[in-house]
């Protein structure tokens, strides 16, 4: 699979109720932007915030870097971030690339978890995702284009997950783009997730 323009979603919850929580651009708008001005995300040039808070079910706060677009996505009234990368990674595989979206994906859940300003409001959790391919002509919304990617994301997961039945699920639409949900029996925390990246073999990239 050639594509390289992936990106992942996880999704944010109240971690006393589990429902969603309660915020949006007043605060997320500062946040991105203290992230540029401290160069918080690493071998990215992050350039603006803009605020789509406004559209419903749209895509929330967006940092925009050279190489990928951070979002606070509310897709389907569910918010969460989401790292779509725009540029490709030199001499990389699919699996490779798979690895550093979803990483990169971790690392800005977790680092907006840990943000003062936003007073511990955020919580994420990992039993969920969404892997998009925004690539139309090499990635076409399929059966066959699932089959194709499927192997990676089954050593992924499995890699990621080692103690929990994932599933992933694909529903076929050409009005879309190339979507998979991935969903685990267990929610590991952010940085156990991130440990079991850094032991991939792919985790170089």
């Amino acid at each position: 699979m050639d594509a390289y323009k992936l990106s992942f979603k996880v999704f944010a919850e109240d971690p006393t109720t589990r429902r969603q929580p309660v915020i949006g651009a007043p605060q997320f708008v500062p946040v991105f932007h203290s992230w540029i001005q401290t160069h918080a995300v690493p071998d990215h040039l992050l350039v603006d915030v803009a605020d789509y808070d406004h559209v419903e079910s749209g895509p929330g706060t967006a940092l925009i870097a050279h190489e990928g677009n951070f979002y606070t996505d509310r897709a389907d009234h569910r918010l969460g971030i989401m790292y779509q990368r725009k540029q490709p990674l030199p001499n990389s595989t699919f699996a490779d690339r798979l690895a550093f979206v979803f990483r990169t994906t971790l690392e800005a859940a977790a680092r907006l978890e840990s943000d003062p300003a936003l007073s511990n409001k955020l919580r994420f959790h990992t039993d969920e995702a969404i892997l998009r391919i925004h690539d139309r002509l090499l990635a076409p919304n399929t059966s066959e284009t699932f089959l194709a990617v499927k192997p990676d994301l089954e050593r992924f997961f499995a890699a990621l997950y080692p103690r929990a039945d994932v599933r992933l699920t694909h529903r076929p639409s050409p009005q879309k783009l190339f979507e998979v949900q991935i969903k685990s029996s267990q929610s590991p925390e952010l940085g156990a997730l991130l440990d079991n990246l850094a032991l991939s073999p792919t985790a170089s990239h």
